[in-house]
């Protein structure tokens, strides 16, 4: 028959409760890093984007409600917007982003309900930001600004476009050699401070 000492079964019995408030004080630490991550990333990608020619492009201010962080439009095309600032080595295949972290490589992970999501996404933002503000949009392309190193620098896969944060004017200047005032025409001022459409929610639970 097994034997219990008094003292020790107290002890082990008063460790969990412990455990688990550590658990839940890391997780929420980790959410808080996570987020400040996401906040800075962010705010990289508008700071690029405010440095483009505006006599080639035009960024849509409150965009985060119809489908990315940021709208950008130039010549040809739309461009829907997220920031990912993910701790670890991004590379990109047929399913996606997947993240390595430096610290534990057999911790890797895969964006998947990301990369299924935005590709839609940002067409349907375009096209409600269109009827919300009357104004004519070129076609859209998702594009996840990745703020975390990204040997590949560019990679596309299933609809969405991945580009280092350091690139990202490079390469939206290669994409559009030449403006094309009759698009940003288009494009009129409305666009830029209107009341953005609202929006279904779909926020992810993935990490950024």
């Amino acid at each position: 028959m097994p034997t219990t000492v008094p003292g020790v079964t107290a002890r082990h019995r008063g460790r969990r409760p412990a455990i688990d408030v550590l658990r839940i004080v890391a997780a929420a630490a980790a959410h808080v890093c996570e987020w400040a991550a996401a906040a800075e990333g962010r705010q990289r990608t508008e700071q690029v984007l405010r440095g483009l020619d505006p006599t080639r492009w035009r960024l849509v201010d409150h965009a985060g409600v119809a489908g990315g962080d940021h709208v950008v439009v130039g010549p040809g095309s739309s461009y829907v917007v997220h920031s990912a600032a993910w701790r670890g080595v991004v590379t990109v295949d047929q399913k996606g982003a997947t993240i390595t972290p430096t610290s534990d490589p057999d911790a890797a992970w895969t964006a998947r309900g990301r990369h299924r999501s935005l590709a839609p996404r940002a067409a349907a933002a375009v096209h409600e930001l269109a009827a919300a503000t009357g104004n004519w949009m070129p076609p859209s392309c998702a594009v996840v600004v990745v703020w975390a190193e990204f040997p590949e620098t560019v990679a596309v896969s299933g609809g969405v476009t991945y580009v280092a944060g350091p690139h990202l004017a490079d390469w939206l200047a290669a994409r559009s050699p030449r403006p094309d005032h009759d698009d940003l025409d288009g494009v009129r001022t409305g666009a830029l401070t209107a009341d953005p459409p609202r929006r279904r929610d779909t926020r992810s639970h993935e990490p950024v």
